[in-house]
């Protein structure tokens, strides 16, 4: 009973976090794929009651859907000129919220134009050109409208760590309106080292970012950096060493921008410098130092909600190492201060998160404190900064969060592993404790790929694929069949998207959508988005990533970005899915597990974001909810009332939203 009423909780608490930058109803109209019908949507809030919400769909003032079950609607052609308004009204029939003045898209995908900021050439000549690199979004400006944040990818951005062309980072509104451009500079690495971090740190309800910096470079105005340690600094040394590496020959700092302009807030040094170590890879045989500069030039990096002031803030975090040592520092913006919250530091073998990294960081709150852990592969780290638990697996390439299997209390963590002394291949674990659930034997190689999605309505709970195994699996281990079945023929398997309806996910990869197929066992194509628009190119080489997958419009499906080139010009290609859902979920991003994922998607080798909650399990609870309701409505005399931070209430007597829990122990959402 607890678990069901704790779920309505946990959504509407993180649905808070977010309110207060995301007012809008992402509402949004375009042509069907097959253009036959007009394809509208939007998204239903975590403070929406579930079962007594209504939504008015309007068109050019005329009221044409009024819709409780789903937040989508397909019309004739005849409104692809219409213009439509949402209304949200709640039980009472009193408008809690409205949207307006949304036309038509005439497609199912959505360009940007991009500005290309020019080649570069290095010190030696070469000659360096951009593609559009890994993306994020966030309500920068504070509008109710999500933006596209994106790294330019420089030619020569690779696996060493020798010079590239300076990491540039753009920030782009929907309809193509650039808000900024930040040059990091040529002393900065630029590709999938670079992580920067967008989100609303100080609650002003707008957006920051936070990146790695160093002399040389500028913000948005153009101007080099000023505050803190780069008010002296010469901005025309260079910080490559004698060996041609970026090591320790210059500054390295950690910048917060301001998200509308673009302009500097405050530079403070970064932590630690290159040079704490000499070597930053002690394994056999193994060398990394100012020779090298391979493993100690990772800069990872993530938002979690930590302790600052016994109140949950989102802080900056930043890790660097990844297979032997490892150091990690949580940051907090206030508006006026970058503050340091805490250090980790493993720099002995079997301790602490030593060895345990990916080229990844994954966040949600593991342990049920309500601050959020990291996790950085095979080990996590508290929301203070100490251990939560670690493995010993090792070093693998992708890790995934979420609810995978119904039957463990919690979360769990699906892991691949690459050490061929580590003692499964992959692994489920379970979030809170780091206890092993289910374990597939080490075969002794590389698993390289590894994925967790909910795909065959069969099995309760997540499905796996990995590399060293030809079958999708249960979240029990069980074997279900090849996964190398019907359309699916690829061995990347990074993605799973939310496209078609129900409450299942699908396979994304190599810009195509794909139906597990329960029955047939094999994948059925969905989608192939690379024949639409200007095509729909990857990034990240043979990981064949979007540039961004996130739900940043319409219901609760996803959206997918691509890069596309046409005439010469660089775009961006928002992908939405047209097909009707008798299913709503409240925005993705009022799920606090998934909102972080978004902000941390470009680090490093990119994995696909994941609620912290089952749709499937949410779908069953409300359905068990609503009976409750219904039997006990005219009999529970004193329900008991929360707010939205679990804290028992009197029965509130002014104006508000509430957690009402009933007699057996379910709870609803209640607004007055």
């Amino acid at each position: 009973m607890r678990q069901r009423f704790m779920l309505c909780l946990a959504i509407a608490m993180m649905a808070m976090v977010v309110m207060a930058q995301e007012k809008k109803r992402g509402l949004w109209a375009c042509k069907s794929i097959d253009e036959k019908k007009v394809f509208v949507s939007w998204r239903m809030r975590g403070t929406d009651d579930p079962l007594n919400t209504t939504y008015k769909l309007y068109a050019n003032d005329k009221l044409v859907k009024t819709l409780h079950d789903r937040t989508n609607a397909a019309l004739a052609t005849s409104y692809a000129s219409a213009t439509f308004r949402l209304e949200v009204l709640n039980a009472d029939g009193t408008i809690i919220d409205s949207q307006d003045d949304v036309k038509c898209d005439a497609k199912f995908f959505h360009h940007i134009k991009l500005d290309y900021p020019g080649d570069y050439t290095m010190k030696d000549g070469t000659a360096v050109t951009y593609t559009p690199g890994d993306c994020s979004s966030y309500d920068m400006d504070g509008d109710g409208e999500q933006e596209i944040i994106m790294k330019w990818e420089p030619s020569n951005a690779g696996a060493v760590c020798t010079p590239t062309g300076p990491q540039i980072v753009d920030c782009y509104k929907l309809d193509g309106t650039r808000l900024w451009r930040i040059d990091f500079g040529p002393n900065v690495l630029a590709g999938c080292r670079f992580t920067f971090l967008c989100y609303d740190f100080d609650g002003d309800g707008k957006g920051e970012l936070i990146g790695k910096t160093a002399q040389g470079s500028k913000d948005a105005t153009g101007e080099y950096l000023h505050t803190g340690p780069a008010a002296t600094a010469d901005h025309s040394k260079s910080s490559v060493n004698a060996s041609g590496v970026i090591t320790s020959g210059g500054k390295e700092w950690l910048t917060c921008f301001n998200g509308v302009t673009g302009h500097e807030l405050a530079t403070i040094d970064y932590w630690p410098l290159f040079s704490i170590r000499s070597n930053w890879d002690d394994r056999s045989g193994k060398s990394d130092g100012a020779a090298y500069g391979h493993r100690g030039n990772w800069f990872k990096g993530c938002v979690a909600f930590l302790d600052v002031n016994d109140k949950p803030t989102p802080c900056a975090v930043t890790v660097r190492g990844i297979y032997t040592y490892s150091y990690a520092a949580a940051y907090s913006w206030d508006g006026a201060e970058l503050k340091v919250q805490w250090k980790h530091t493993s720099d002995k073998k079997g301790q602490g998160i030593y060895a345990e990294g990916a080229h990844s960081l994954t966040v949600g709150d593991m342990d049920g404190d309500g601050f959020d852990e990291v996790m950085v592969g095979a080990a996590a780290i508290d929301h203070d900064g100490k251990l939560l638990w670690r493995t010993g697996l090792g070093h693998g390439d992708a890790t995934h969060l979420s609810d995978f299997d119904p039957d463990n209390e919690g979360m769990e963590v699906f892991i691949i592993t690459e050490e061929t002394e580590a003692q499964y291949d992959a692994a489920l674990i379970d979030a809170k404790t780091g206890n092993i659930l289910v374990g597939k034997p080490q075969t002794g190689g590389d698993t390289a790929r590894g994925l967790a999605l909910d795909c065959d309505s069969k099995y309760d709970g997540a499905e796996f694929m990995e590399m060293s195994d030809a079958n999708l699996m249960t979240s029990k281990g069980e074997v279900i069949a090849p996964w190398k079945a019907g359309s699916v023929g690829s061995s990347s398997i990074n993605y799973a998207i939310y496209w078609d309806g129900d409450l299942l996910r699908e396979y994304h990869d190599r810009s195509h959508v794909d139906k597990w197929n329960a029955t047939s066992k094999a994948w059925d194509r969905t989608c192939t988005l690379y024949q639409f628009g200007y095509g729909a190119n990857s990034v990240n080489g043979t990981k064949y990533n979007p540039n961004l997958q996130c739900d940043l419009y319409g219901d609760w499906r996803e959206e997918v970005v691509y890069w596309a080139q046409n005439n010469g010009n660089y775009y961006l290609t928002i992908f939405t899915t047209t097909t009707e859902s008798q299913y709503k979920l409240p925005w993705l991003r009022d799920d606090h597990t998934y909102d972080m994922a978004i902000v941390w998607q470009n680090c490093g080798y990119n994995q696909p974001p994941h609620l912290g909650y089952s749709p499937v399990t949410y779908y069953k609870q409300l359905k068990e909810q609503a009976t409750a309701i219904r039997q006990v409505n005219n009999t529970v005399s004193a329900p008991r009332y929360y707010d939205l931070t679990g804290r028992p209430l009197a029965n509130p007597n002014h104006s508000g939203i509430f957690i009402e829990q009933l007699s057996d122990g379910t709870g609803r959402i209640i607004h007055r």
